[in-house]
């Protein structure tokens, strides 16, 4: 199952704001960080924090329960390069810090649109995606996490690890000996139960 069950339904007020920001002649990516649309992130940023149980989507790590500082709100397709889904529904999730950081605007898409050609509706099949889509893949099915230590199983989950830095942790810290302890004793359950 995926870690979004449910995407937000936006209230009538925001649905309006939304409405009318799109219609604005100089309506850009830009527009997100605006003041005026503080409560429609505030309503999104609240909304998943809930529905993700305060986990990051991509490293399922914590995201901060208040701060907005460590819940950022994430576009998967980039808001800078599909305009046309920044405020879709399951377009959004929230993330912590590092991996909103690592990710930016990197292309989730394995075949982008052409320049001047966008794509009109949201692509709900996981196969177009060649990054780890929380609303429509099992995570398990693409990294394997232990620790701080992330693994690839697919190719999409590979290029989540890269595009998010998941490894960060062992790649400043390199790995200590509780850690390879709590690999042996995984490794050692591992057989356990093939035997």
């Amino acid at each position: 199952m995926p870690i979004i069950n449910n995407a937000i339904i936006y209230s009538d007020d925001l649905q309006n704001k939304i409405a009318e920001v799109k219609k604005e002649q100089n309506y850009s990516h830009k527009r997100w960080a605006d003041d005026d649309l503080e409560s429609v992130r505030c309503e999104i940023r609240d909304y998943y924090r809930t529905e993700q149980r305060l986990t990051c989507v991509y490293c399922l790590e914590p995201v901060s329960s208040r701060s907005a500082a460590n819940a950022s709100v994430e576009h998967i397709l980039p808001k800078s390069s599909y305009l046309q889904f920044m405020f879709e529904p399951k377009n959004l999730c929230v993330v912590c810090a590092d991996c909103n950081e690592f990710k930016r605007n990197r292309e989730a898409l394995v075949d982008p649109p052409v320049t001047g050609n966008p794509i009109r509706t949201y692509p709900e099949k996981t196969d177009r995606y060649r990054i780890y889509h929380p609303h429509f893949d099992e995570y398990k099915d693409h990294i394997i996490k232990v620790k701080f230590l992330y693994l690839e199983k697919s190719k999409k989950g590979g290029y989540t690890i890269y595009v998010c830095n998941l490894n960060r942790f062992i790649q400043e810290f390199g790995v200590s000996e509780d850690f390879m302890n709590s690999l042996e004793t995984i490794a050692e359950q591992e057989r356990f139960h093939r035997s």
